[in-house]
């Protein structure tokens, strides 16, 4: 428990707030850095973007163990425990001498880096009913949200001044930040009685029952989808800013700003009509906001191969601002798919999300370089794959 009074309603949402936030701070705040880490270490651009690749793989691959680890030992443990690795791999790509190295301290930060969101879910479903449970994630959502706006502004700036190595001696005092904050203020949620042991056995067959779980696993792959095509926006930003949009490398808050800026107005909104909207109504809203933009987007970019300001980022902002809409929702139905395993369904939900989005960041996104017609494509399709799986699972 916290060592002193509990948190309030709004200290929770701020703390897990800024867990969450750990994640998109660590693709988004070195995203300015790429062309100073390709003439720091003389590699070609494809070889950088593997940062970000291995980074996501980790990332992905621990979110298996993030929510079943605190389903077994609660979640405060395991929260600090992550943030306790993530500082050193952070401090380990700061002080990389070499390319390899600083995918060794990717690697160690993706290893830790989920635990905050995935772990935070969970504890919403300890604290919280249905209503107020959505309402909560809609509110971490726009809290996390500030994280892409802020990070390559302030990675941007800090790379100009001081070098690239200054973003990730930002990023590990972030984490020390949380830990201590933590340390203080956040409580177990899950009492001992409610844990379910580490029993691998038992644990594989709560595994294979949820792959079984043709209502879990399609939910999964519709918010997964849905992700994909955020990735081949954040993936792609370095491009896009730099070649397409002829700016220069302090320059992504000319994208970010109005992506945050939607996500921040579809997760306000979620929240505000949490009481009188059910989620299917939501969803169908925020479904309808992000195929509109993908359309929009793509016939823009059609009749206008180079793209200007402000079309070029207004259009994708409307389709943050559906996705994050949409999230609360779709992770609050596939959760309720395992209310005794929500850290292993938390877990589940954010290992397909990020597989994919590390599988379109790190290799599909150099496809589409200096394509934006293409970018616009690919998340178009996404988000139409996501509509139809949508439809099948109503029905």
């Amino acid at each position: 428990m916290s060592r002193s009074s509990p948190p309030s309603y709004l200290q929770m949402v701020l703390m897990l707030g800024l867990l969450a936030c750990i994640a998109p701070a660590t693709i988004d705040a070195y995203l300015p850095a790429f062309g100073a880490l390709e003439r720091e270490f003389g590699v070609p651009p494809e070889a950088v973007q593997q940062t970000l690749g291995v980074y996501m793989l980790a990332y992905a691959s621990m979110l298996l163990l993030h929510g079943t680890l605190s389903d077994a030992w609660g979640r405060r443990p395991v929260i600090l425990a992550s943030l306790a690795v993530y500082l050193a791999g952070s401090l380990t790509a700061a002080l990389a001498p070499s390319l390899g190295w600083l995918l060794a301290g990717r690697v160690l930060q993706g290893l830790s880096a989920g635990a905050g969101l995935v772990v935070g879910q969970a504890i919403v479903r300890d604290c919280y009913d249905e209503a107020v449970a959505r309402r909560t994630l809609s509110y971490i959502v726009m809290v996390f949200n500030v994280s892409p706006a802020l990070a390559p502004l302030f990675g941007g700036q800090l790379t100009a001044h001081y070098g690239w190595r200054a973003v990730f001696l930002m990023l590990a005092a972030l984490a020390l930040g949380a830990w201590l904050l933590c340390g203080m203020r956040l409580p177990e949620t899950l009492p001992a009685a409610r844990r379910q042991p580490l029993a691998w056995h038992e644990l594989g067959s709560d595994m294979w029952r949820m792959l079984r779980n043709r209502s879990y696993m399609g939910m999964t792959l519709v918010a997964s989808l849905l992700v994909a095509g955020q990735a081949f926006l954040i993936g792609g930003a370095p491009d896009f800013i730099v070649h397409t949009l002829n700016l220069p490398e302090t320059a992504f808050a000319v994208l970010f700003v109005p992506l945050v800026a939607g996500a921040m107005a579809g997760a306000l909104a979620a929240a505000s009509l949490s009481a009188r909207w059910d989620d299917s109504k939501t969803l169908g809203c925020a479904y309808l906001l992000m195929l509109g933009s993908c359309l929009a987007n793509t016939v823009y970019l059609f009749v206008c191969p180079t793209p200007a300001l402000p079309w070029a980022v207004l259009l994708p902002a409307v389709f943050t601002g559906g996705l994050a809409m949409a999230m609360p929702a779709l992770t609050l139905r596939i959760l309720a798919h395992a209310p005794r395993r929500a850290g292993l369904a938390a877990s589940f939900l954010g290992f397909f999300q990020m597989a994919g989005f590390s599988a379109v960041s790190g290799w599909c996104v150099p496809w589409i370089y200096g394509q934006p017609l293409g970018m616009a494509l690919a998340m178009l399709a996404c988000v139409i794959a996501s509509v139809a799986g949508w439809g099948m699972l109503r029905k």
